[in-house]
């Protein structure tokens, strides 16, 4: 028990280090502006896609450090798995539609899977290192 507690007071002081705690900063801000955005334009594109979208041109302008999110972005990484629990459980409230539909939504999903490595593969194989 001693044990499992050392290791829980570790993983805290870990989460609280300070520039993990500036990174997770940066990454709200970010989200924030772009909530903002798409609330004051009304654009139809999700506000965290915009905030993301203007993190990957800051850190293309080397206006931040990627040294300064990566903590934050580890540390969401860790969880991702976590991320896609609300999606499951909530795709299970429309299982009749889902049942109703299941073979044009599975080729919907294999052809834009099939679609998405092929686009990759080509955007690798012309900008690649």
């Amino acid at each position: 028990m001693k044990k499992v507690k050392g290791k829980l007071i570790l993983y805290i002081k870990d989460l609280l280090l300070f520039k993990r705690l500036k990174a997770f900063f940066y990454v709200l801000i970010f989200l924030l502006v772009g909530e903002t955005v798409q609330y004051l334009t009304d654009i139809p594109i999700a506000g965290n896609i915009i905030g993301m979208v203007l993190l990957f041109l800051a850190l293309q302008q080397k206006l931040i450090q990627l040294e300064d999110i990566k903590p934050a972005s580890d540390k969401l990484l860790e969880f991702l798995v976590l991320f896609f629990i609300p999606y499951g459980v909530g795709l299970m409230v429309y299982f009749d539609l889902v049942e109703a539909f299941w073979l044009p939504m599975s080729g919907a999903v294999i052809v834009s899977t099939l679609l998405t490595l092929y686009v990759t593969a080509l955007i690798v194989e012309k900008f690649g290192k």
